[in-house]
């Protein structure tokens, strides 16, 4: 039985990885994903396994539909019990008494729907202290509650993935300060100091930093300065700061899940900056990265959008851009791709152009997993 930080390379998910919210949201997505998935292929196809050992779409459809059910039946022993022993799944009996295969396309998603609703509901009136409490499945093995909502979540996806892989023309593209990394608050020492060091308002220069590159923050609130001098000068107060550039704590979760899809990087810094700051937080080294040196206008103007769609060789409206401040929000919006703003630096009335806004990268994840599901726009 996986354990606790169970890690499914296939699908590069650890149980752990999601906070229980971007979880049970990944539960509630699930259903109508599946429904969008079933109906398509005719009905022999569907119900063809595709290998010795492998199920058809409708028996993994029923399958997860089960796992809610049991799941829930194990919540209320385990909330209730002293380290119950849950009953085995039986996954293969379940199939056959069932006949699963011989199901509707259509009729498995309302029970599916039906079973993650309830399913993500009763978790959601979990409280902290709860979330430890375990279950014994086998002697010297317990699973607490959060493995359990971890193990449902991965399960789902999972198997919406053996049904079969969801189109690759798609793909996601991440600013770097404020959604992968945590850089506000060096970046904030810096803008003061050299704010401090020209005689310049911090707050105002501040104010014009978010999602722009730095020459051009420099132009908009010093522009009797030469501009490549100053942004010298800012590099030389950065390299001061060392390694005060954290990557996210959620962001290795959310990159693993995309490794075999289409992604990359725009930035308004610089890929020799960028680059080091991601491997140091172990992250992977983006497929593209577009930096400010490779645009001649910075956010919020759409450029470097376009240019990443263009290496990836994907159209602009079939891009995800995942972005924390108004001017990257409009640079995407303007560039016809579809955006979530994370609130990581800026509150949620300055982001409100966005498609979508979350709190975390963590809990952007059910957007990101949904809309690369959507294989029609």
């Amino acid at each position: 039985m996986p354990d606790e930080g169970h890690h499914c390379a296939s699908r590069g998910l650890r149980y752990g990885d999601p906070t229980p919210s971007a979880a049970l949201e990944l539960i509630r997505s699930q259903p109508a994903r599946y429904r969008r998935r079933l109906p398509h292929p005719p009905i022999d196809a569907l119900r063809r396994r595709p290998a010795p050992g492998a199920w058809s779409a409708p028996e993994y459809a029923c399958h997860v539909h089960d796992r809610y059910d049991v799941y829930g039946t194990r919540f209320g022993r385990t909330l209730t019990e002293h380290e119950p022993t849950p009953e085995p799944m039986r996954d293969d009996e379940r199939a056959e008494q069932g006949a699963c295969n011989q199901q509707s396309p259509t009729a498995v998603p309302p029970d599916l729907d039906r079973n993650a609703d309830r399913f993500a509901a009763l978790a959601s009136e979990i409280s902290a202290p709860q979330w430890s409490r375990s279950a014994v499945p086998l002697p010297r093995e317990r699973r607490t509650v959060g493995w359990m909502v971890g193990q449902a979540a991965h399960v789902g996806l999972h198997h919406l993935h053996d049904i079969g892989a969801t189109s690759t023309d798609r793909a996601v593209l991440f600013d770097v300060d404020g959604v992968l990394v945590d850089s506000y608050p060096a970046y904030r020492r810096i803008w003061s100091r050299w704010a401090t060091h020209r005689g310049l308002d911090p707050d105002l220069v501040w104010s014009h930093t978010h999602g722009r590159r730095p020459v051009d923050t420099i132009r908009a609130v010093a522009p009797h300065l030469d501009a490549a001098a100053e942004y010298r000068l800012v590099r030389e107060f950065m390299a001061h700061e060392g390694d005060s550039f954290p990557v996210y704590p959620d962001a290795a979760a959310v990159l693993r899940l995309l490794r075999d899809r289409r992604w990359g990087v725009v930035t308004s810094g610089r890929t020799p900056t960028v680059l080091p700051r991601l491997r140091a937080g172990g992250l992977p080294d983006p497929p593209i990265l577009v930096d400010s040196s490779q645009v001649r206008r910075g956010k919020p103007d759409p450029e470097g959008y376009l240019r990443a769609a263009r290496l990836l060789d994907v159209p602009a409206p079939d891009c995800l851009v995942i972005e924390d401040a108004p001017a990257g929000v409009e640079a995407a919006r303007a560039a016809g791709m579809t955006v979530i703003a994370v609130r990581t630096t800026h509150p949620d009335e300055e982001l409100a152009a966005a498609h979508h806004r979350a709190d975390t990268l963590s809990d952007a994840l059910p957007l990101i997993t949904d809309w690369l599901d959507r294989t029609h726009r």
